[in-house]
């Protein structure tokens, strides 16, 4: 198994079919299969410290669900469309954008951070493909963004669960 430990925004790339693939595995970890899905890694320089697993930052356990709160820092990024160290996040907390989401997933006020270029028409049926979100699309891919960020590993979903709920939001946003 391989944990990546600081999966970005930056770090993602197109192969020779458009596919999404993570790049750069410098500092990966590569457990042997009779491992736990857990190490100790204690590591003290991070390229995006906003992306980086709070909980691994400050105890050196890196887990599976350390990548997936990467992960769930990259989905808030294309929600938003904004870097989770963004100045606007910045101004209202100095973790950046995880941290402004979860409050406002808190106040019920989440909806304000989408991307008004997806908010566009979603309420609407539209016969132009790429016109706004679907409004439960969107509602699935923002709920299991926050799941993934949650702040312990052990409240954080397997990427198995935030993969499949990914597909249910495609499903809704295809249809």
């Amino acid at each position: 198994m391989i944990i990546h430990g600081n999966i970005a925004s930056f770090k993602l790339g197109l192969d020779e079919n458009w596919r999404t693939k993570i790049e750069d595995f410098e500092w990966a970890v590569i457990l042997a299969p009779d491992k736990k899905d857990e190490t100790l890694y204690k590591r003290t320089y991070f390229e995006s410290e906003y992306h980086v697993d709070p909980e691994y930052a400050n105890t050196g356990k890196l887990k599976r669900e350390s990548d997936v709160y990467s992960f769930g820092v990259v989905l808030l990024e294309i929600i938003c469309g904004r870097q989770a160290r963004d100045q606007i996040y910045l101004k209202e907390s100095d973790k950046g954008l995880v941290h402004v989401a979860r409050k406002n997933f808190r106040n019920g006020t989440i909806e304000g951070m989408i991307d008004p270029t997806l908010k566009e028409d979603t309420d609407k049926k539209s016969c132009i493909p790429n016109r706004g979100a679907n409004k439960d699309s969107l509602h699935i891919f923002l709920k299991v963004a926050n799941q993934c960020v949650s702040e312990t590993q052990d409240q954080r979903p397997t990427m198995k669960v935030v993969l499949n709920k990914l597909e249910k939001a495609l499903v809704f946003q295809v249809s």
